[in-house]
């Protein structure tokens, strides 16, 4: 895998059918949207927690369970860098015996999904009943109360993710790189006196815990999660696809998040993407990218219809040099450019 790559950073669109996602607190009898109030409207959105889970259980499909814990019931995970795919990639926070708390900054660094479209144009209230067989009349009235009111909407979602690379398969520890003096108190027999006292200088550097190969295939899962991901809420009566409609896709020396701002939208209730702010987005991350074929390494991946003005998005991609291609295409365009192979 390239030695040269800080980030890979990924932001998209999706397109979703009527559905219900992530549930906010609602109540006895109603399962809300996860709603966010912007410009005196309400839209909904996916938590980044939410992002993570479906993420994590997309990669656990293609593991052994030697290679992926769950968490208990205090909710605490392994910890295993070396040995657990998914503590390395998403972090922890965990208690071991003798030692104390150990806590991982998780590498991967996902966005909440937004909703882009406004609720009260695209949100509809469903019901829910619960029907018993052979039951009497008056058992039947009973349970007319087993009715759960669910909030369903059609909308169109940014979501995006960055990865630091280096710190995959790796954790920072202290290391002392000299020595300091100077006056101080220091301990002398049973009491403490003046003297020279002498301080360690301490710096971080990483160790590694998974080898070149483990991480570049670690990398590859996350990454063929990101095509595939599907274990969202209430698809067993709420069936869609969620996975990128519309995806930008850069390789990069520097570690920013800045590409997250190139999708937006522009006018009143329109799926129609901001042309000018994607062009300076994406001209200002390009000094940010590794080459790839003597080029910027960067891909686009797009599917018709998704937005309205489809056409002008990809005109304007083609202009700043952008290869567009499929969504799954732009992904493995990108794991190939790391010398990561497809699955």
């Amino acid at each position: 895998m390239r030695n040269d790559v800080k980030a890979i950073q990924l932001v998209w669109l999706s397109k979703t059918g009527l559905t219900n996602l992530n549930s906010g607190e609602g109540g006895s009898n109603l399962v809300d949207i996860k709603k966010f109030r912007y410009g005196g409207q309400e839209f909904p959105y996916i938590s980044g927690q939410a992002m993570r889970f479906y993420l994590k259980e997309a990669i656990r499909r293609h593991l052994q369970p030697q290679e992926a814990c769950v968490a208990d019931e205090q909710g605490e995970t392994c910890g295993r860098i070396a040995e657990c795919v998914l503590c390395d990639l998403f972090g922890f926070m965990t208690t071991v015996p003798d030692v104390g708390a150990l806590t991982r900054v998780s590498p991967v660094k996902v966005s909440p999904a937004m909703g882009l479209l406004p609720l009260d144009g695209t949100m509809v209230m469903d019901f829910l009943t619960r029907r018993h067989r052979g039951v009497t009349a008056e058992r039947e009235a009973e349970l007319r109360s087993d009715i759960v009111n669910v909030e369903l909407a059609v909308n169109l979602y940014k979501a995006g993710i960055c990865v630091d690379v280096q710190r995959v398969g790796r954790e920072e520890e202290l290391v002392s790189i000299g020595e300091r003096r100077g006056r101080g108190r220091r301990r002398r027999g049973e009491g403490e006196a003046e003297g020279e006292a002498v301080r360690p200088i301490l710096s971080v550097q990483l160790r590694e815990y998974a080898s070149d190969a483990e991480r570049a295939r670690r990398i590859g899962l996350l990454l063929d999660a990101i095509k595939d991901f599907s274990d969202y809420s209430k698809q067993a009566r709420l069936l869609t696809d969620f996975t990128p409609d519309l995806v930008l896709v850069t390789l990069q020396h520097n570690y920013s998040h800045r590409l997250q701002k190139a999708l937006e939208l522009q006018g009143d209730n329109a799926a129609i993407v901001h042309l000018e702010r994607m062009r300076q987005i994406l001209s200002e991350v390009r000094e940010d990218l590794v080459s790839v074929n003597n080029g910027p390494a960067w891909w686009a991946g797009v599917v018709d219809g998704i937005v309205d003005n489809t056409d002008e998005v990809r005109r304007v991609l083609q202009e700043l040099g952008v290869p567009v291609l499929t969504p799954r295409q732009a992904i493995d365009a990108a794991k190939t450019a790391l010398g990561i192979s497809s699955s």
